[in-house]
């Protein structure tokens, strides 16, 4: 293998590594789902972990239905369920990569 070969693949091998560390935790998420959409729970002994969503300065309990989290090493896909007390899905869909996640339709 010639210099300009081993050179692409030390570089794809660093890209793919930089994607690893990169690849945004569940921490990032929660930071990110109270940013972007204002829910955010509070733990608490006797009730557990308790879903609040912030709307325009009005916070209102809702409850977690299910969720999905789909780790691939480089990216993170995050899909999430919710109700409100109305009864209204909530369902938040993101994509994480670079240590950034983006709202997925």
């Amino acid at each position: 293998m010639n210099k300009k070969g081993r050179n692409v693949i030390l570089v794809v091998i660093l890209a793919i590594l930089i994607l690893v560390f990169t690849n945004p935790n569940e921490a990032d998420y929660d930071q990110w789902l109270t940013e972007e959409h204002g829910i955010h729970y509070t733990n608490s002994p006797e009730m557990g972990r308790e879903y609040v969503m912030s709307t325009n300065g009005v916070d209102q309990k809702i409850e977690y239905r299910r969720g999905a989290i789909q780790h691939a090493g480089i990216y993170t896909i995050y899909d999430k369920h919710y109700t409100d007390a109305e009864g209204n899905d909530i369902n938040i869909k993101a994509f994480g990569i670079l240590k950034m996640l983006f709202n997925r339709s």
